[in-house]
């Protein structure tokens, strides 16, 4: 019995290790997300939505892409 809470306690101690640095990461993603969109020739525009502000790529061939979804669907990798 005492294994497994050694166990359940490991676990929790790795799940609290991979959380840190997700704020920078995010913004770093982001970042990347922006550069890409602007290398394409699109322009990144700011909306205020629910409180909330939000990036969005206007692409040339006209498609509009939230910043973040770009960055999911595109591949772009943080570094």
């Amino acid at each position: 019995m005492a294994r497994y809470g050694l166990l359940v306690l490991i676990g929790m101690v790795l799940a609290g290790c991979s959380t840190q640095g997700t704020t920078a990461g995010a913004e770093q993603a982001q970042q990347i997300a922006v550069n890409y969109c602007e290398q394409e020739g699109g322009e990144v525009r700011t909306r205020q939505e629910a409180g909330e502000t939000r990036q969005y790529c206007h692409l040339v061939e006209g498609r509009v892409v939230e910043v973040n979804l770009l960055y999911q669907t595109e591949g772009l990798r943080v570094h």
